[in-house]
């Protein structure tokens, strides 16, 4: 069984005292990595997600896509798992695009 290895520095909730003086955070709900955040606090780079699926193919299809694989590829049956956008094949991989985060409010 794979570890956790996900680091949480962006679900960490953070409260901030606003112009009317309250310290409550209004904490939303990303769409992209489904973490609450308070929008007061929210910048350029604070959510990290894939914008594709994790998934597996043959070796023999993601290396003839990538680097020209053959049907002579050794090892040619066995699945490859990994982010279809990236490549990545951490499957706890926290993502690789950086964007604001963006709620179902919006």
């Amino acid at each position: 069984m794979l570890g956790w290895r996900r680091s949480f520095d962006s679900r960490r909730i953070i409260t901030a005292v606003r112009s009317d003086g309250s310290a409550k955070p209004e904490l939303r709900t990303c769409k992209n990595c489904k973490a609450q955040f308070d929008p007061v606090l929210n910048h350029p780079r604070a959510c990290r997600f894939h914008t594709a699926h994790f998934g597996g193919e043959t070796k023999r299809k993601f290396e003839s896509v990538y680097s020209g694989g053959t049907m002579d590829t050794p090892g040619s049956g066995r699945v490859f798992q990994y982010w279809h956008c990236c490549g990545s094949e951490d499957p706890f991989d926290p993502g690789c695009t950086a964007a604001p985060h963006s709620s179902y409010d919006e």
